[in-house]
C-alpha cells in the first residue's frame, strides 16, 4: 500500500521502442486559441520532443473561451483547498511549441488555407477547443483526433469531470476520439477515480493520464500503422451536446459540494481509517467478500496492518504484512505466526528502510526465498533474499529504478519458464498509482527485465492495481486486481488471463469480491489451505 503523501515521477518510462526506423508522424495542431490548459500544453510538448511524431503546423484562431464566473470562482477556491502543485487547467501559451514559420491563422473558410495544409501531408489533425472538426475533414491521413471525456466521450476539456463530481459518479472516462470518413472510434480508453468533494483533485488525476494519451496513441500508430486503430480502438458513441450548469444549477451544485466537504471534514476529525488482517484455514476459499469464519488480527489504535502474504514452513504458518504507525507515516514489513486454532504470536519487525515499505510479495526460486516489497517511495523495484527465516533479509538486486511503481507482483509461467512482473506506475501530474497496469518480463527472476510492448496494458482505476499473487485454478491463470473507486480498497476483481506474451496481454473480468461486513478490502492471498486478506474500517479517533 503506497503512503498517502507520495510524489511520483513522469509516467510510463518503460515503453517499447519502435521496431524499425521510419519517418516521424506529421501532426497538425488546430486550436481555438494560443492559450490552452497547462496539461494540454505539456502533452503537446511531449509530442514535439518525441522520436515518433513532430508538429509541422500550429493553426490558431479565436480566443480562449470565457468560463462561467461562478464556476471559475469555485474552481479557484477548490484548487486552493485541495489542489497540489501547479494547476493543470491554468492557461499557458502554446505558440512557442513550433517555430514562427510553422504558425498560421485558423481560417477554415478560406480555400487557400486548406490547400496550404493539404501540402503538408499530415498524418493526424489534432483539434483543441472550439474548432469545427468538419472543417478539418480530409486534411490528415488518419483523421481528426481529440481528447474526449465522460461516458458520452465529449470533446470539451473545460467540462471534464464536472458532471461526474456533481452527480457523485465513482469514475470519469477519458480517451482519444478519432474521426475518419468511415466513422469515429475511441482509442486509449481509461477510467479515473472521481473525488466527490473536489473538482480540482478529480481533474488532477484525470488530466495526469489524459495528457499522456495522445503520445501513447501516436506511438502505437507509429509502430503498428492504421491497423492499431481498427484493432484496439472501439466505436465511439454519438456526440451529444454538452452544456455547463446554468446559474441556478451551479448554486445548488456548489451547495451540495460544500455539504460534502463539511461531512468529509467531520469524518476526518472524529474518525480514523484503519486496516487490519484476517485469516482462516479452509480446503477451498470462495472469496465471497464476507469475513465470517475468519480470525481477525486488529492492530493497536496507533497503526494499521495491511497487504498480507502467507507462508508455511516446517508445519508452521506465518503472515508477512505492512505495518504503518500513524505518527511516522512510513511503513515497514512485519511477520506474525498463526495456527489453525486462530491463535497468533507477537508481530515482529523484519524489514525496514529509510523509505516506505509495503506489499511484501514472497517468491521462492531455486530453493531460495525472496521478498519483493513495494519500494515506490525510493522510485525502485527491489528484491530481497532471506538469509535467516523469518527476520533477516538482504537486498539482492534493484530490478528497475527511476519511477514510482506500486505493488509489483511476479509470476512464473510453467510452460515457458518466463517470469512476468505486474506493477502499477504513477504519473507525476495525476499523483496516484491506482490506474495504469504495466507488465515486464525476464527469462530469470534475477535477470534483466524488459518492458511489455503494449505498456500500459490496462488503464482502469476499477481493476488495474495488483491485489495479491496470481494463481492457477480450473486450468486458467487468475489475476486479482484492486477496485479503487469510489474509494481505495472498495473490493477486488478476479480476472481470467486470456493472453500473455511479450507482445500481447488480455484479461477478462470473471467476478467481483465486494466487502460485505467491512468498508474495504484490497489484498487476497493463499498458501496451502491458509487464506489471508485485509479489511478497512473507520474507528473513533477519541
Amino acid at each position: 500500500m503506497a503512503s498517502l503523501n507520495d510524489s511520483v515521477p513522469h509516467a510510463h518510462p518503460f515503453r517499447a521502442r519502435p521496431r524499425t526506423v521510419r519517418s516521424k508522424l506529421r501532426i497538425g495542431v488546430f486550436a481555438d486559441s494560443c492559450t490552452q490548459p497547462r496539461w494540454i500544453a505539456d502533452a503537446l510538448a511531449r509530442i514535439a520532443a518525441s522520436d515518433f511524431a513532430e508538429i509541422v503546423v500550429l493553426a490558431l484562431g479565436g480566443h480562449a473561451p470565457a468560463g462561467a464566473p461562478l464556476w471559475q470562482a469555485y474552481a479557484h477556491v477548490d484548487h486552493w483547498l485541495f489542489g497540489s502543485g501547479d494547476d493543470p487547467v491554468r492557461r499557458v501559451d502554446i505558440a512557442s511549441l513550433v517555430r514562427p514559420e510553422l504558425r498560421i491563422a485558423l481560417a477554415p473558410a478560406e480555400r487557400a488555407w486548406r490547400a496550404r495544409i493539404a501540402d503538408l501531408r499530415l498524418d493526424v489533425a489534432f483539434a483543441i477547443g472550439e474548432v469545427d472538426d468538419a472543417s478539418l475533414e480530409g486534411l490528415a491521413r488518419h483523421g481528426t483526433w481529440r481528447h474526449a471525456f465522460g461516458e458520452g466521450q465529449g470533446a470539451h476539456p473545460d467540462l471534464a469531470a464536472m458532471r461526474e463530481v456533481l452527480d457523485e459518479s465513482p469514475v470519469v472516462a477519458s480517451g482519444i476520439r478519432i474521426a475518419r470518413p468511415c466513422g469515429e472510434r475511441l482509442g486509449c480508453r481509461s477510467w479515473s477515480r472521481t473525488v466527490p468533494f473536489s473538482l480540482a483533485r478529480s481533474r488532477q488525476r484525470l488530466f495526469g493520464k489524459a495528457g499522456d494519451h495522445l503520445a501513447l496513441s501516436l506511438r502505437r500508430l507509429y509502430e503498428d500503422g492504421e491497423g492499431w486503430i481498427e484493432r484496439e480502438a472501439v466505436p465511439a458513441p454519438p456526440r451529444a451536446a454538452e452544456h455547463p450548469p446554468n446559474v441556478a444549477e451551479s448554486v445548488r451544485s456548489i451547495g451540495r459540494l460544500g455539504a460534502r466537504i463539511a461531512r468529509r471534514t467531520l469524518e476526518t476529525c472524529f474518525t480514523v481509517g484503519q486496516w487490519s488482517l484476517a485469516f482462516r484455514f479452509t480446503p477451498h476459499e470462495p472469496w465471497d467478500g464476507s469475513l465470517e469464519g475468519f480470525h481477525r488480527l486488529v492492530p493497536p489504535p496507533d497503526r494499521f496492518w495491511a497487504d498480507p502474504f502467507p507462508l508455511s514452513r516446517n508445519g508452521r504458518h506465518y503472515i508477512f504484512f505492512e505495518e504503518l504507525p500513524f505518527d511516522s507515516g512510513k511503513g515497514h514489513i512485519s511477520v506474525v505466526e498463526v495456527d489453525r486454532e486462530g491463535r497468533c504470536g507477537t508481530p515482529v519487525r523484519v524489514l525496514e528502510r529509510d523509505y516506505h515499505l509495503s506489499y511484501p510479495l514472497l517468491v521462492e526460486d531455486d530453493g531460495a526465498l525472496f521478498m519483493i516489497p513495494e519500494t515506490a517511495n525510493n522510485r525502485t523495484i527491489e528484491i530481497y533474499r532471506c538469509e535467516a527465516f523469518p527476520d533477516r533479509w538482504r537486498r539482492e538486486k534493484v530490478f528497475l529504478e527511476g519511477f514510482f511503481a506500486a505493488d509489483a507482483t511476479v509470476h512464473r509461467d510453467r510452460e515457458t519458464g518466463r517470469w512476468w512482473m505486474f506493477a502499477n506506475i504513477g504519473s507525476d501530474i495525476a499523483g496516484g498509482v491506482d490506474d495504469e497496469l504495466h507488465l515486464f518480463h525476464s527469462p530469470a527472476l534475477l535477470g534483466e527485465w524488459t518492458a511489455h510492448a503494449r505498456n500500459p496494458v490496462k488503464s482502469d482505476v476499477r481493476s488495474s492495481r495488483p491485489a495479491g499473487c496470481l494463481f492457477e485454478r480450473d486450468g486458467a491463470l487468475w489475476r486479482p486486481g484492486q477496485i479503487c473507486a469510489p474509494i481505495y480498497g472498495s473490493g477486488i476483481v478476479l480476472h481470467r488471463v486470456t493472453r500473455l506474451s511479450p507482445d500481447e496481454y488480455a484479461e477478462e473480468e470473471a467476478r467481483r469480491i465486494v466487502p460485505r461486513t467491512v468498508l474495504g478490502m484490497h489484498t487476497i492471498n493463499r498458501c496451502g489451505d491458509l487464506s489471508v486478506t485485509d479489511a478497512f474500517e473507520r474507528r473513533r479517533r477519541f
